[in-house]
């Protein structure tokens, strides 16, 4: 990203923000998202070496996964009343200790649920991660600037995710996966003393000037027409790529395109190079999408007809080279993540934490069902008597039919204005 453009988007409010601080707050921020997108998606390089190591089946390989999803989904109702009242710092740097101590468990652990329990922490720890920055951002920043900045910090997730990928492979063949989560727990320390001493509290400007307003409970925001209408295209398309990338992609290309876990490990990392290129073009491009008139969710439609044709193609295109279609899959990833946006900017300013968790809810406790899901799925299948190529091949058709059935449903639908304080 350009080093002038930067800084100047995040000083937009220079009577909150200096130019300095601005940019030591968002580092702050995108320490922590790095280290927990690392995280969440480490598990489709290291899958090999979990199932061999536990002995897992591909439903407790899922279960596995997913049980960080369903710990990150549970806390996103708290985590929404916790960042409305008392803001970004506190709550994400509290949590990275809780994460922390859930990798500590990982490292150690010789049992499924032993394991899943650390998972489940981790889950629990990283939660506010992108949720916290969002808000914050929501608060103390104009509104045309909101996708850039949600461009950026998935810039940084993605970095993470690229880690996550042959390099954290490399050094769990070299040092083993367990001391590869015991380093993790370290840089979780060390994310949670920055985010505690460098992000500062102006967002709690906003949060202290709504408090006598009537707050909005999680049954209200999701009965909200822009709630409804994303709700599942958010499960179906923002879910299934957690799901994917964090797992699935990983098994898709070792049984179905009969590639060693090496070989996956390099495709993973150039998945997520083209998912980083992806997210640092939409930062460029969206903004000037929009004063083009093409506004949010026609960026993210567009991404919504993308998928199920990527996905499709996948489908019927199985030989080792169709790894490829992971790469042309990438570019609609950020217009998808991009009705998060969308749809925060259809409530007031001072919801924006409640908003913000609710449909990172909706959208991780569709991972979990998903990625839990596919590994079901797949092992039904197998009982059936389909060979695991097939059976995961029946698995993801299942997945694609519900994303076209979702897109349907967001067709039908109509948006909702931005309120006056957008």
């Amino acid at each position: 990203m350009p080093s002038d453009t930067f800084p100047s988007v995040l000083a937009s409010h220079p009577s909150l923000i200096t130019r300095a601080i601005a940019v030591r707050i968002f580092l702050s921020f995108a320490i922590g998202y790095f280290i927990s997108y690392a995280l969440r998606s480490v598990n489709a390089a290291l899958a090999p070496l979990l199932a061999a190591d536990l002995h897992l089946s591909a439903s407790e390989l899922g279960w596995l996964s997913s049980a960080f999803f369903l710990a990150f989904a549970a806390m996103q109702l708290p985590l929404g009343i916790w960042l409305d009242r008392y803001g970004a710092r506190r709550t994400e740097s509290t949590l990275l200790l809780i994460a922390a101590l859930g990798a500590c468990i990982v490292s150690q652990g010789t049992t499924l649920w032993v394991i899943s329990l650390g998972r489940i922490l981790i889950g629990v720890g990283v939660a506010a991660c992108l949720m916290a920055p969002y808000s914050y951002f929501r608060r103390s920043f104009p509104a045309e600037r909101q996708a850039q900045l949600a461009m950026w910090m998935l810039i940084a997730g993605t970095s993470g995710a690229l880690v996550a990928t042959q390099p954290a492979l490399a050094i769990a063949l070299w040092l083993g996966w367990r001391q590869f989560f015991i380093m993790a727990a370290i840089l979780l320390v060390c994310a949670a003393a920055a985010v505690f001493f460098f992000a500062g509290d102006h967002d709690r400007q906003t949060t202290s000037q709504a408090k006598g307003t009537q707050s909005a409970g999680f049954f209200s925001l999701i009965r909200h027409p822009a709630m409804l209408r994303v709700i599942p295209t958010t499960i179906f398309f923002s879910g299934a790529f957690a799901a994917l990338q964090s797992l699935w992609a990983g098994p898709w290309m070792t049984q179905v395109l009969l590639m060693s876990a090496q070989q996956a490990g390099r495709s993973l990392l150039y998945f997520n190079s083209a998912l980083l290129a992806s997210y640092i073009a939409m930062s460029v491009l969206s903004p000037r999408l929009e004063k083009k008139g093409y506004s949010l969710a026609w960026q993210s439609l567009v991404a919504f007809i993308w998928f199920p044709i990527c996905l499709g193609t996948m489908l019927v295109w199985q030989t080792p080279g169709s790894w490829v279609m992971w790469l042309i899959l990438a570019p609609g990833v950020p217009a998808v993540i991009l009705m998060q946006t969308q749809t925060a900017l259809a409530f007031p300013k001072h919801m924006a934490g409640r908003v913000l968790t609710t449909f990172n809810l909706i959208m991780f406790g569709g991972a979990f069902g998903i990625q839990w899901g596919i590994g079901l799925l797949t092992d039904l299948f197998a009982a059936q008597g389909y060979t695991p190529r097939h059976a995961l091949t029946l698995s993801f058709t299942c997945l694609v039919a519900m994303q076209l059935a979702s897109l349907c449903w967001f067709l039908m639908r109509r948006p909702v204005a931005r309120p006056d304080d957008a």
